[in-house]
């Protein structure tokens, strides 16, 4: 391949996967199961912003994997491993990348469908999550997996700051692995969320990967990859969320009819709705509570940008609702039980004073 100098690229591919192991994860305890592992936080400076961090950090291992060929590229032979209180485990491949600006199309729709990497994710959460043991709470290795490719270069010399390095067609190309010309509609939809600090700097996200163009991306991968948890993690609890609202409406349309309503299951049910409720919101709170970000700083916008471009926010109104419909169930069917249980006490009453007044009546 012949290449001008400003033509060659030197860059990483990153192939993100994210997936949920428990209900939470003592991070103390896991840490001292992992011999070499250490908490993982974000650097403080101009573009992040004092005190902004992931609370409390998150631990991060590398794992040994060996060589894996996806496509074109292939891993190094360790993979990184971040391992989130709230149950949460994230796996990132390295890929290096070397070539011109026309071969970075493709590696997105590569990478993403390569299914030895994504069982090689899988076996690593396997691995990673025997040796924590019990320090994972309900443990239970999902079949849901998310993953995201991010796709860093560095600036080049040779041009004048980050966006010459990639023309935004050929940035769309390449974000949804398209050989051919994209409609001016469809590269203003792929390049809509664009973040930048400085002139030197840039990030594109899509929906199922991103481009950085950076010389410190360690904060942008951390944030995309947060983000791809937390997909992940609002995916698995819409779904359980689901079921227990299929459970719950089950329950309610049978035990409002008739006697059923107090019987001694049906009060079991209603506890595990109570159960499910709290368990979701515990859930969401750990997540959404996990990184705070405020202001207009980059760090910010990056992560606001994800959230938007990978549904996030959707997923979140989608379970906030569906918490509020096991509550309202919830809160009827306890109201209906007391309801009840008032009106057999009355009945009860009433019964009693009738046998008082009989009683009286045959004595006299």
């Amino acid at each position: 391949m012949n290449l001008r100098p400003h033509d060659a690229l030197g860059g990483t591919c990153y192939a993100m996967f994210a997936f949920e192991v428990g209900f939470a994860i003592d991070l103390d305890r896991a840490q001292r199961r992992l011999a070499s592992a250490g908490r993982a936080g974000l650097r403080a400076d101009a573009r992040t912003g004092a005190g902004t961090d992931f609370e409390p950090r998150p631990l991060r291992v590398t794992a040994s994997n060996g060589p894996i060929e996806a496509g074109a590229l292939t891993t190094r032979p360790e993979a990184l491993v971040t391992i989130f209180d709230f149950g949460a485990i994230a796996i990132r491949f390295e890929l290096p990348i070397e070539g011109d600006r026309d071969s970075l199309i493709g590696i997105e729709r590569t990478v993403t469908g390569c299914v030895r990497l994504r069982d090689a994710a899988r076996a690593i959460v396997q691995r990673v999550a025997a040796g924590i043991g019990d320090a994972v709470q309900r443990p239970a290795i999902s079949d849901r997996v998310e993953d995201y490719v991010v796709l860093h270069l560095l600036p080049g010399a040779g041009h004048a700051d980050a966006a010459d390095l990639l023309p935004t067609p050929l940035a769309a190309r390449i974000l949804r692995g398209e050989p051919g010309p994209l409609s001016a509609q469809e590269i203003e939809e792929a390049t809509r969320c664009t973040v930048s600090y400085g002139p030197d700097d840039l990030a594109i996200i899509d929906w199922n990967a991103a481009i950085v163009v950076d010389r410190e991306p360690q904060d942008a991968l951390a944030m995309l990859e947060f983000a791809n948890v937390e997909l992940v993690e609002m995916r698995h609890l819409d779904d359980r969320l689901d079921a227990a609202l299929e459970e719950a409406f089950a329950l309610t349309s049978s035990a409002l009819r008739g006697r059923r309503l107090l019987a001694v299951e049906t009060g079991r049910h209603v506890r595990r709705i109570a159960e499910l409720q709290v368990d979701a919101t515990a859930l969401f709170e750990s997540v959404d509570n996990a990184l705070k970000l405020f202001g207009d700083r980059w760090l910010a916008r990056l992560h606001d940008a994800a959230t938007r471009r990978l549904h996030i926010d959707d997923y979140e109104r989608s379970v906030l609702r569906k918490i509020d419909t096991l509550s309202s169930i919830y809160g009827t069917m306890r109201d209906r039980q007391a309801q009840l249980r008032t009106e057999i006490l009355e009945w009860i009453v009433i019964t009693l004073i009738a046998v008082e007044l009989l009683a009286l009546v045959f004595r006299h």
